[in-house]
Order: C-alpha cells, then sequence, then structure tokens
C-alpha cells in the first residue's frame, strides 16, 4: 500500500466515525450511549470512545515513539456528546497531519510499543495502519449490531457511496 493509500483509508474512516457521532446525537439519548450492551467494550459510548482513543495512541503516539499518557484510557472522563466530539476531532486533526507527511520509507519504519501484557513488541508503521483501520471497522460492526437491535437504522459507511467513488453516486436514505 501507497501512503496515499491509507490517507483515504483514514479519510474514510474518519467521514464515517462523524457520521455516526452526529447520527448518535439526533437519534439516542444519553442512556441508550451508556447503556451497557454486553460487548467488548459494552456501550455504544464506551465503543465509540475505545475506536478513536485506539488511533490516537496507536498514531499519535507509539508511532511517534511518545508514551500515550491517556493509558489506560479513562473512559468515564466522557460524559457529554461534546466531550466526544472535542475528543474526535483533536484525534482525527492529529492522524491527518501526521498523514500527510508520511512517505513510503515511514512506512517500512519499525517501532516498538509495550502492551498491556507487559511484553515490548515491534511492528512496521504499516502493519500498525492497517490494524488501526481494522480496529475501526471490527467496532463499527458492534455498533451496527446494537443498532439493530435497538430497530435503529445505522448510516451508511459503503465505501462507493461514502467516498463518492460511483458515478452517479448512491444515496442512501
Amino acid at each position: 500500500m501507497e501512503p496515499s493509500d491509507f490517507r483515504e483509508f483514514f479519510a474514510y474512516n474518519h467521514k464515517v466515525r462523524q457520521e455516526y457521532i452526529s447520527a448518535f446525537e439526533k437519534t439516542l439519548t444519553w442512556q441508550d450511549m451508556t447503556k451497557n450492551h454486553e460487548t467488548a467494550w459494552l456501550s455504544l459510548k464506551d465503543t465509540l470512545l475505545h475506536i478513536v482513543w485506539a488511533e490516537d495512541t496507536w498514531i499519535n503516539y507509539s508511532i511517534q515513539g511518545l508514551e500515550d499518557p491517556h493509558r489506560p484510557f479513562n473512559y468515564s472522563k466522557y460524559q457529554t456528546w461534546d466531550s466526544i466530539a472535542v475528543y474526535n476531532s483533536k484525534v482525527t486533526s492529529k492522524v491527518d497531519e501526521y498523514l500527510s507527511n508520511i512517505n513510503q520509507e515511514d512506512l517500512d519504519r519499525i517501532v516498538w510499543r509495550t502492551n498491556n501484557d507487559g511484553i515490548r513488541r515491534r511492528s512496521k508503521v504499516k502493519d500498525i495502519l492497517i490494524h488501526v483501520i481494522t480496529e475501526e471497522l471490527h467496532h463499527r460492526g458492534e455498533i451496527i449490531a446494537i443498532l439493530w437491535q435497538i430497530n435503529i437504522q445505522p448510516p451508511d459507511m459503503g465505501w462507493l457511496s461514502v467516498m463518492q467513488k460511483t458515478d452517479p453516486v448512491w444515496v442512501m436514505k
């Protein structure tokens, strides 16, 4: 994959994530967002925050050789729609800035990270970026399942429509 491919994948994830945040605020109560749904991160709020934090910790800290001061992540710190939106905006801005400057050599660079199990592991930057992309897709699937269970149609997340890769562009209503 080329640096431009990563920029496009993250642009896609950022657009879809923002659509989900906007849709949640319009259609769900805060009680709906914080209800325990017995998924990996329990609530829609915490699953969404985990997606944002995973991107933040890997790209804005680990890839850049920095320790994440938000580790372990404090989910209880985020108790309003605005707090989630502000955090997401800060993370996506920093990630977009980082991605705007990467080149092929950066993608092949080795970085080290000590995970929660205490083991220090090495990975290539491009593999971490792929991990973050798939991590979001995995957890978005959990979010979609919860929305279906509560009879809410999830926002469109199709690559072709979100990234306007068809002519005419598909419109989901």
